[in-house]
């Protein structure tokens, strides 16, 4: 019986520790969102239209974001993301700028979607002898991804982002690119840190 009692009485006092220390230690848990944000990162990604250059590409990815916070679940700011790829000394890019809002599902975790209207652009440099040559193209862009705010820090996150960029131009022929197509489609993967 005196076992038993200890055993019951070790046991109590065991939970009621964890359970204080996990108390004491959840408002760290929490993401906190407030007042300006910024963040930036890199990485890589596939140019997913083979009409622009005749085949799927990959190439380098980098994004810039920054902004404010509205609540513990949503965040509006500008989103500038890109990728590029030197080939045989002549440099392709594509990139959207866009006004985006980032969405925390749980108010206390770390996990967001993330969707952006705006511009694009796609552009490409040719060098040919002591010329070159840049043509620069712009158009409707759309932004979706998704990503995961890791705590590094008290306000410093480590972010891991997927994201797609769809782009929409008028369709022409162009002397240098050849014949451009309406839209254009690339997957990025990029690693980050963010502020907030």
């Amino acid at each position: 019986m005196l076992f038993r009692n200890r055993v019951v009485l070790m046991t109590g006092m065991t939970f009621a520790l964890v359970a204080g220390t996990v108390a004491a230690q959840a408002p760290a848990d929490i993401h906190e969102h407030r007042g300006f944000w910024i963040g930036f990162g890199l990485g890589g990604g596939v140019n997913l239209s083979e009409g622009l250059d005749g085949e799927r590409l990959g190439g380098g990815a980098g994004y810039l974001r920054l902004g404010g916070t509205v609540s513990q679940r949503v965040l509006l700011g500008f989103d500038g993301i890109f990728w590029g790829r030197d080939e045989n000394g002549n440099s392709i890019a594509r990139g959207n700028s866009s006004f985006a809002m980032l969405f925390y599902p749980s108010g206390r975790g770390g996990g967001f979607l993330k969707g952006g209207l705006g511009w694009s652009n796609i552009a490409r440099v040719t060098t040919s002898g002591n010329s070159t040559t840049t043509t620069t193209k712009s158009g409707f862009g759309l932004t979706l991804g998704t990503g995961w705010d890791v705590r590094l820090g008290h306000n410093l996150y480590l972010t891991p982002n997927l994201d797609f960029l769809f782009q929409a131009f008028s369709s022409e022929v162009d002397p240098v690119l050849g014949e451009i197509p309406g839209t254009n489609t690339i997957l990025l993967f990029t690693l980050g840190l963010t502020w907030h």
